[in-house]
């Protein structure tokens, strides 16, 4: 690999502003710091928490409107509602389900192949808090942990716990989500959920129905912990496809004649087991087994014809993660954290052009450690190996390699960081973190329609994160000032030019992230958040073009203001620059346009009732989130198409729940 000498000095300079109101501070508990529960943050990495109250106080219905506008976060929704969205970070646009790790209590949402991880699998209302990790994480989580990582924490069964939520709203959308749990005396606990969802959506063509069940049975003891989870998936969706702008300036809601029949049917089966184990005063050891089975069908045509086909696609994941952590007093308690990633997937596409097939297992062994080298000052330091080994084959006219082939690789990293904490509300932190992604197992295999029909070997992506950054903590109120420079070899995306996945040469993205939380008063609290990003390619074919998909300026400012004992108030405004749209890498076509929206939300509740109203875009702003580049189908030119995004929507919510 090309390894690299870690260098640069950032100096930040900071004045310090007063503290609106003095408020107790109750140290959070995160575990993306060293993958176990902590609640002193050692790590020099950037970590924000929403936590369930704030959650609750957006009326937010999908993961993704809790995420969207957050210091260095960027939504891309296909549909704007939900079901087919990905999270980027740090300057990923079309690629940031491959480039921004997603977590649900340290499970990988990520996929082997190219398809963004699942946020419509997770039901909103079994959220106990959101981490969102700034940056590089090459070491502590591996591959994919480019851009940052959000791991989302699922409640604990606590006292007996029972919920019942009903919401309508805009396009016929009615949706159910059902709770119950409870931890028993003799240690035993479990919850079970239900999420529902039916809604016709903003285009035509565009039906969903979604459910979810999950179930966790868990048991608590002295020194340690043991849990099982089950969690079905059933998530049918008619898919629109893109628009052009004349299709969009007739009518925006419309699907192209060519879409018509597109859908996409998915079955998903996720089984979890995993402990806690107290070995020694010091140490203890954890660690999950997980299984991921999906079954999907799907019909994807293309603006020259309709596809009349039925295509399948289905992926069996396994991951095994045990860790050993150690506290080591005569380090002066020194966190040390030594672990291995076992994973193994089998991927099968079948279409009518043939067959795709890639057994992919990767593997790695790391380690790190927080050292607390004096009272003011912590170090990070860590490393870690991974191998990856891919058994690939296809078949049918236009096979890349029809006898099969076996492709290797492997990777080193390192990670070193500091925390300088001035007092107990400031922090100061810097960081250098490498990172890599190996390719995904569908990558290897170009479209059938690619002018060369030769093999290509794609390299593993590699690359270097450099952040510096201060925070400052008094008990509700707080804020951060991150810059960052990601620097990367080989990134891996798809050039719909020549029709194919590439290796781009160098790429660059440099920003500043801000968050500020104020809570102004004990009924008002404030936030805001601005993220200025830089991506762009440095050399190569496409030397000096900007990353497609990846907004310049984004900002976020919100509001939630309790009026009376009953009633609760929300607000927020958010706004994204202009972009290039997603596959234009020439940067030839036009920009696909910012936008800002506000949406509001008002909360009534009485006894062990919740009512809550919210409207999103309530200026009825038409836009599209996502943009593409096409060809015209009866010239072959290259041209925008657009995924038109909702305009003004609604839902209304009734919510029960006791204890």
């Amino acid at each position: 690999m090309n390894r690299r000498v870690f260098t640069g000095v950032l100096v930040l300079a900071v004045i310090r502003p007063e503290a609106a109101i003095a408020v107790t501070e109750i140290p959070a508990v995160v575990v993306s710091a060293a993958r176990t529960e902590q609640s002193l943050l050692t790590t020099p990495a950037s970590i924000t928490v929403i936590t369930r109250e704030q959650i609750d106080a957006t009326g937010a219905r999908h993961i993704d409107e809790v995420l969207r506008g957050q210091g260095g976060v960027q939504i891309n929704d296909l549909f704007g509602d939900g079901s087919r969205s990905s999270v980027g970070m740090r300057g990923f646009g079309e690629t940031a389900g491959s480039n921004t790790l997603v977590l649900v209590d340290g499970r990988r949402l990520n996929n082997p192949d190219i398809a963004a991880p699942d946020l419509n699998s997770i039901a909103l209302e079994d959220v106990e808090r959101i981490e969102i990790v700034q940056g590089s994480a090459g070491v502590l989580f591996g591959d994919q942990a480019v851009g940052g990582i959000i791991n989302v924490i699922t409640r604990k069964p606590d006292a007996s716990r029972h919920s019942l939520k009903l919401s309508a709203g805009s396009y016929n959308t009615l949706m159910l989500h059902a709770a119950t749990s409870q931890a028993l005396v003799n240690g035993m606990n479990y919850r079970l959920s239900l999420d529902a969802r039916e809604s016709d959506n903003y285009r035509d063509h565009n039906e969903a129905s979604y459910l979810n069940g999950f179930g966790k049975l868990g048991y608590e003891h002295a020194s340690g912990s043991v849990f099982g989870e089950l969690q079905y998936i059933d998530d049918q969706l008619n898919t629109p496809g893109t628009l052009f702008a004349d299709q969009v300036l007739e009518d925006r809601r419309q699907v192209d004649p060519n879409f018509a029949n597109d859908f996409s049917d998915a079955k998903t089966t996720v089984v979890r087991t995993g402990l806690v184990q107290q070995i020694s005063d010091n140490w203890s050891v954890e660690g999950e087994l997980s299984g991921r089975d999906t079954n999907g069908e799907f019909r994807l045509s293309s603006v020259f014809a309709a596809e009349t086909e039925i295509s399948t696609q289905d992926r069996q994941v396994l991951e095994l993660t045990p860790r050993l952590i150690g506290l080591l007093p005569t380090m002066n308690d020194t966190l040390l954290t030594l672990g291995a990633d076992l994973v193994a997937s089998d991927y099968q596409l079948s279409t009518r052009f043939g067959d795709q097939v890639n057994d992919q297992t990767q593997d790695a062994l790391y380690v790190q450690a927080a050292v607390p080298a004096t009272e003011v000052l912590d170090l990070t330091l860590g490393v870690r190996y991974a191998e990856v080994d891919n058994e690939l084959q296809d078949s049918g006219s236009f096979a890349i390699f029809p006898d099969g082939v076996r492709i290797e690789d492997d990777v080193t990293v390192a990670t070193f960081g500091l925390t300088i904490s001035a007092d107990q509300n400031w922090r100061v932190l810097f960081r250098a973190d490498q990172n890599y992604r190996f390719a995904k197992v569908d990558e290897y295999l170009q479209p059938v329609f690619t002018p060369t029909f030769t093999p290509i070997i794609l390299k593993t992506q590699e690359g270097l994160s450099l952040e510096a950054g201060v925070e400052w903590t008094a008990g509700l109120n707080n804020a951060k000032l991150l810059l960052y420079q990601l620097d990367l070899d080989n990134e891996i995306a798809y050039d719909p030019v020549n029709f194919a996945n590439i290796n781009l040469d160098q790429t660059r993205r440099q920003g500043v992230i801000s968050n500020a939380r104020w809570q102004q008063s004990d009924r008002l609290g404030l936030s805001a958040s601005y993220t200025f990003t830089v991506a762009e390619v440095l050399s190569g074919p496409y030397g000096g073009a900007e990353i497609p998909l990846v907004a310049q300026h984004s900002a976020r400012m919100g509001a939630d203001y309790q009026l009376t004992e009953r009633w609760q108030l929300y607000a927020e405004w958010f706004a994204i620059s202009d972009r290039v749209f997603s596959g234009d890498f020439n940067n030839e076509l036009s920009r696909l346009p910012g936008y800002g929206l506000i949406n509001a939300k008002a909360e009534y509740e009485v006894n062990d009732f919740v009512f809550t109203g919210r409207i999103n875009n309530l200026f009825n702003k038409e836009y599209s989130e996502v943009g593409q580049l096409s060809y015209d189908p009866n010239s072959f030119v290259a041209t925008e198409a657009f995924f038109p995004s909702p305009e003004i929507n609604f839902m209304l919510t009734a919510a029960w729940q006791f204890r």
